[in-house]
Formats: structure tokens, C-alpha cells, sequence
């Protein structure tokens, strides 16, 4: 089950695994990296996605409950999958990633090629956080 900040977050079902898809947005890429995680790991969790591609257009109070609805997603989340894109900044992704890093939910792929690598790996070595080179490999791991 996808659950996005249009429909709400659900009641947490205790035998059920929840993940966040964080990290860069993938409007101009051919492939939807987020469709490709709930497309491989089908039966496994209930995917808590927060994509909206009304982002920008958002008035104050719709910004706010986009907001409120990802921190409190975040939180409900079993894990958090981070996917920083090469050619992306993602400057949310890099405060949301700050807010987690010292929990042990977080899965992060971010490629050398990715802006701030040297600062996202770091920061997740310190903090014992897995990190990844490309989105199978954490695929594979979370399968």
C-alpha cells in the first residue's frame, strides 16, 4: 500500500513495516526511482511517499500540513530510505537526513557524483548509518 500526503497516513499496523522514500525528487528522470523501490519490494512494506508535484504551488497552510504530514510520516517510519540523485540539490533532504541520521532507520544511496557526498557520507559514518552507491544495492539489502 502507497500512502502519500494527499490520502494521510494511515493507523499503524503492528505487523507491518512502514518506509519513507527520501531524498531527491526525480521530475525530469525517465525513471521514477521511488516507483522502482515499491515495484521491488512489493509485499514487504507500505511505502510512505512524499512525492507531490503541486510542491511549488503550495500556499502557506498547504506547505505547512505537506510539512506536518512528512515529519509525522518520518517518525511513523520502520525505515527511511534516502536516495540522493547526482544531478539533484535536495536541500530538504539534507536537513530531513540531519533530523534522523542518529537513529538506526536510515538507509542512504548517494553517489560520489552527488554535490554534497562528501558531507552526506560523513555524517553517516559518524553515525554508523548505512550507506549505499547506487538504489539496488539498498534494494537488495532491505529485500
Amino acid at each position: 500500500m502507497i500512502f502519500t500526503s494527499q490520502i494521510g497516513l494511515p493507523i499503524k499496523e503492528s505487523d507491518q513495516r512502514y518506509i519513507f522514500l527520501a531524498g531527491s525528487m526525480a521530475h525530469k528522470q525517465s525513471v521514477n526511482w521511488r516507483n522502482q523501490v515499491v515495484n521491488s519490494l512489493p509485499n514487504s512494506y507500505h511505502f510512505l511517499d512524499p512525492t507531490n508535484e503541486h510542491h511549488d504551488t503550495l500556499n502557506a497552510l498547504q506547505m505547512k500540513k505537506y510539512v506536518e504530514w512528512e515529519l509525522d510520516a518520518m517518525a511513523m517510519a520502520d525505515v527511511i530510505l534516502f536516495n540522493f540523485l547526482p544531478k539533484a540539490l535536495s536541500p530538504i533532504s539534507l536537513v530531513e537526513l540531519g533530523l534522523y541520521v542518529n537513529t538506526k532507520k536510515l538507509y542512504v544511496v548517494c553517489p560520489k557524483a552527488f554535490y554534497k557526498s562528501s558531507y552526506v557520507l560523513t555524517l553517516c559514518e559518524r553515525y554508523h548509518t548505512p550507506t549505499f552507491k547506487t538504489l539496488q544495492e539498498t534494494i537488495d539489502t532491505l529485500t
